[in-house]
């Protein structure tokens, strides 16, 4: 036995006798028999949060945390995603504003034509199995000989009209990533691209950004054929032209190359060096890449959990910066245009649960500090990763991206941990939802480890305890860590018929106890931060 315990033994002994054993003090007694009986018990931690109020490491815009939807779900005709569905609207307009791509490995074979019947439609039968493997394929996972032939499709102009007046209707800006796969005489062919747009210029279709092919690095291994990463510089150079000649697009954005993660895949460190040194820096807007942690396959509960794999985000990003500086010369801004946990459709169980909560908060924390302009969270719908399931119902990561949007905006901070399991970050607050005042400071955590946590809120105090806003999310049943529900302060957040629910903070004075295995967000009202109320009062960057 420890000497720190027998002097703890001791201190309870001596509790104990001095306690009256009325109401009250039967309620001390149970408690120090739990702490006695579980010498395991560990108290709680207590951190003090310290934010550098002094400058901004980035600033985000209200349209930093983005979504995708596979291109195979155009392909089915949209299996189960009704566009005049009530809750449907309120479930994509919640994470409004955002931009929203249309992009995955199918893209490379969508052929759009205004005036034809969709070629493809639901199987007749359509197992689980096919489902799955069909999601697997459009994230770049291939479990059979590709067939060009089973994978083409076409996009009728009744079905583009269909996705863009929704998207207007909630929210939505439009990224659309054109097929790559049209050739001419050695370079892109862009008759099916020029179709689109003077299609959709027609109908003052508003689409402020575009891609071109997806994931090209990865060519010779999914299809046998490559397309080296100079030509498609010059693919781009094509493109950016023809968007000059309509005045509705020529100054959408445009982006590339799509790369895959770059941490583990040399070919695409290589291409995406090939691509930026052959004129890529001037053709794109900002460079875009991919990344997952790991895959679907082999994913555990534990990876979600690992401070480590949380990391190898960071190797990425430094990767892609140090690739856009030394190739451009200068600091090209890099967005995440297809990015979630787990590769292959997503881990069952896994990515559609509460504890994909942690990868999804911390890559969104962490991209923002190394400066990355929006993450592309796939997917909104369809796939074991997907915000929102195929019955409609939101997925817990849906919920955290709400509160996401609702609160975080603008000049992010540096913010200090002393512990890689215990994970913080800072921004300003969006004043709208909430209305807070100008210099109020969010921070959100993640709690890695199985006990709680006490955050000392000194730094924000003026002097008294300090007011906050809790937004504390915590599983929403008993399976723990693979609940397919989360609790928002101790309430299960679920859909109010075709309505949110409220999601209201809890406001709390003093220090702040948070729950082991959990995440959140925690609003100091009086923080005065100095250049939250400059971004508020002026929005121009600084």
């Amino acid at each position: 036995m420890s000497h720190h315990f027998r002097v703890y033994l001791i201190f309870c002994s001596c509790f104990l006798l001095i306690c009256k054993l009325d109401a009250a003090s039967s309620a001390k007694l149970d408690f120090l028999r739990v702490l006695y009986n579980n010498d395991a018990q560990k108290f709680p931690q207590t951190q003090r949060i310290v934010v550098d109020a002094s400058k901004a490491l980035h600033i985000t815009t209200d349209r930093y945390l983005s979504i995708a939807i596979d291109s195979d779900t155009i392909r089915w005709k949209w299996r189960g995603f009704d566009f005049s569905s009530k809750k449907l609207q309120t479930l994509a307009a919640g994470l409004s504003p955002t931009y929203i791509r249309f992009g995955g490995t199918y893209a490379d074979f969508l052929h759009f034509n205004p005036e034809v019947a969709a070629t493809i439609g639901l199987p007749a039968s359509w197992t689980p199995q096919q489902r799955h493997a069909e999601q697997a394929f459009d994230s770049g996972y291939f479990e059979k000989p590709f067939s060009a032939a089973d994978a083409n499709f076409t996009m009728t102009g009744a079905q583009w009209d269909n996705m863009t007046v929704f998207c207007d209707k909630v929210g939505w800006d439009v990224m659309f990533d054109f097929n790559l796969f049209y050739w001419k005489n050695g370079l892109w062919d862009p008759t099916n691209a020029d179709l689109l747009l003077r299609y959709s210029a027609a109908r003052g279709v508003k689409i402020p950004a575009f891609q071109l092919g997806n994931e090209p690095n990865a060519f010779l291994h999914n299809f046998n054929f490559s397309i080296e990463s100079d030509v498609l510089a010059r693919d781009f150079k094509l493109l950016k032209s023809v968007l000059s000649t309509f005045s509705q697009y020529d100054a959408s954005g445009l982006y590339g190359p799509d790369v895959t993660n770059l941490d583990r895949h040399g070919s695409a460190r290589t291409y995406l060096q090939g691509f930026l040194r052959a004129g890529g820096c001037d053709a794109v807007t900002e460079v875009s890449i991919h990344h997952y942690y790991t895959s679907a396959k082999t994913a555990t509960v534990r990876d979600f959990l690992n401070p480590k794999l949380l990391d190898s985000l960071a190797g990425n990003l430094r990767i892609a910066k140090n690739i856009t500086i030394q190739e451009c010369k200068y600091h090209k801004p890099v967005r995440m245009t297809e990015t979630s946990s787990c590769y292959g459709g997503g881990a069952v169980g896994l990515s559609d649960a509460y504890v994909a909560g942690f990868m999804w908060l911390d890559k969104l924390g962490l991209a923002a500090k190394y400066q990355v302009t929006h993450v592309f969270r796939q997917t909104f719908y369809s796939g074991s990763y997907s915000l929102i399931d195929g019955k409609l119902n939101p997925n817990p990561d849906y919920f955290l991206s709400v509160l996401y949007k609702r609160l975080v905006v603008g000049p992010v901070f540096d913010v200090v941990s002393s512990t890689a399991t215990l994970r913080l970050y800072a921004h300003c607050v969006r004043k709208g939802f909430y209305n807070y005042p100008d210099g109020a400071l969010v921070v959100y955590y993640l709690n890695l480890e199985d006990q709680p946590i006490i955050f000392g809120s000194g730094q924000f105090s003026n002097g008294g305890p300090a007011s906050a806003d809790l937004f504390l999310l915590t599983p929403g049943d008993s399976s723990g860590l693979t609940s397919r529900f989360v609790k928002l302060n101790g309430e299960v957040l679920a859909m109010q018929g075709s309505d949110l629910p409220s999601m209201l903070p809890r406001r709390h004075v003093g220090d702040i106890t948070v729950s082991a295995h959990s995440f959140g967000f925690i609003v100091f009202l009086s923080a005065d931060m100095d250049l939250c109320k400059i971004y508020h009062r002026s929005k121009v960057p600084f």
